[in-house]
């Protein structure tokens, strides 16, 4: 009984997470609206900030909104 609900409850945290992670947007995280992403805005979403520094490809600390298509969820 305590392996089914541990379980259940482990799926519906990842279905969550999943649903949280497929509804995130460039313009949302945009706070301050200047056209790309900082440090600081991107780690609103751990999976954004962990890739980071691959998706800035020009290496200048932001993410445009042509690298953020890059953001594999």
């Amino acid at each position: 009984m305590k392996i089914t609900t541990t379980l259940a409850t482990t799926l519906g945290l990842l279905v969550s997470a999943v649903a949280f992670a497929a509804s995130v947007n460039f313009a949302d995280l945009d706070t301050d609206k200047n056209g790309t992403l900082s440090v600081a805005e991107a780690s609103v979403v751990a999976a954004l900030a962990e890739q980071f520094e691959k998706l800035d490809l020009d290496k200048d600390g932001q993410l445009t909104e042509a690298e953020f298509a890059n953001f594999a969820e």
